[in-house]
């Protein structure tokens, strides 16, 4: 359902999701990028506000979400053909473009070609967009029973503003340990944060929260206090752990 691509942020357990919340809740979602589970959400009325603390996924969603038709015509134009070797350079340089609607576009471009869904990151095996990727564009509808927030401060202190939701999801991803995160970069897109603290912000809080995490060992150990379901690639529950692909933690 979604327009963009994000392989640490697409998920399987919307299903899931769907039997644990209930119709006409209200749904802080974090950390979001891809959309995909939010935008369903909203679809099986969930009224959902959709928060990330990065600016270009903010922009590049108001955007979209104001004018789908004017991104779809930028993107799918004539002008905006690059050749394989322009794209390292499009990655370190497309936020700096004046435009909003023109860094959206190359938001757009440079997420549906990357090899990971990133935008400042990631490998290129071709330089076109073809009508298959642009589908979902062409089509978009701003839905209903969706807000869209930025967060003005860090990813784990955000979880604490007083939104008077009925749950919090977070879509986490692929579980670092906190060890490794100096030695990472991080994109513009990119939220860094650390999941010892997410996972004592969790330890205190009194709001229902659902956290979805890619399957990692380390996840199971540090929330072994919490509920957890495993998910399987068709997101089916499963007990065998050699088919486990997702996480779902939840407080509650």
């Amino acid at each position: 359902m979604t327009v963009l691509n994000h392989h640490q942020s697409q998920s399987k357990c919307l299903n899931q999701i769907l039997k644990i919340v209930p119709e006409g809740t209200v749904v802080d979602s974090h950390l979001f990028f891809s959309g995909d589970i939010e935008l369903s959400l909203a679809k099986y009325n969930r009224f959902v506000c959709a928060r990330t603390t990065q600016f270009v996924v903010f922009e590049f969603w108001k955007c979209l979400l104001e004018d789908s038709s004017r991104i779809f015509n930028i993107v799918s134009s004539e002008h905006f053909k690059f050749e394989i070797e322009d794209y390292p350079f499009l990655q370190e340089h497309w936020a700096h473009y004046k435009d909003e609607y023109i860094r959206s576009s190359f938001f757009y471009l440079l997420n549906k070609l990357s090899d990971t869904g990133g935008v400042s990151s990631g490998n290129f095996k071709n330089n076109k967009i073809n009508k298959t990727m642009l589908a979902n564009l062409k089509t978009f509808k701003k839905p209903k029973n969706f807000h869209l927030i930025h967060d003005k401060c860090d990813f784990v202190p955000s979880l604490s503003i007083d939104t008077h939701c009925d749950y919090k999801l977070i879509n986490a991803g692929n579980y670092i340990s906190d060890t490794f995160l100096d030695g990472k970069t991080f994109g513009l897109e990119d939220t860094k944060f650390s999941h010892n603290d997410l996972c004592l912000w969790l330890d205190t809080t009194n709001t229902k929260t659902i956290i979805l995490y890619k399957f990692n060992d380390s996840v199971v150990k540090k929330y072994k206090n919490h509920n957890l379901t495993f998910i399987n690639e068709y997101g089916k529950i499963t007990d065998n752990i050699d088919k486990v692909k997702e996480i779902i933690v939840a407080n509650f």
